[in-house]
């Protein structure tokens, strides 16, 4: 399986765009190295935008998912991820808040914008 990944740095945050199909593996390591690398990052917002993933992870992949965003990214201020309409399931989502991290998801990337902006 292969993917891409875009990091751009915005005004106030971060876009980390994903592309491709990354397995549950591939895309837990990402996040990890997201931790890592978002340590020395100016802004603590952080886009990322899933909209490109081609890969479908079921609800307990979706549950990893979140609990290693939080485990990862907890030290951001606000973390808005970006999916298709016929992916948001809020599982990632409750995953990561339950576990110390600020994350939500969003179909719209206006929307999301909006909220990592809020002050």
């Amino acid at each position: 399986m292969s993917f891409d990944l875009a990091i751009q740095g915005e005004d106030r945050f971060i876009r980390v765009a994903v592309t491709g199909l990354p397995s549950i593996g591939q895309l837990l390591s990402l996040i990890h190295l997201l931790g890592v690398e978002s340590e020395t990052w100016e802004q603590d917002k952080v886009l990322v935008d899933l909209r490109a993933v081609e890969t479908e992870f079921t609800r307990e992949e979706q549950f990893r998912i979140g609990e290693d965003a939080a485990a990862s990214l907890s030290h951001m201020d606000r973390i808005a991820s970006l999916v298709p309409t016929e992916r948001i399931t809020r599982v990632s989502e409750k995953a990561a808040r339950r576990n110390g991290a600020n994350v939500c998801v969003f179909d719209d990337e206006q929307a999301a914008i909006a909220w990592l902006l809020q002050d």
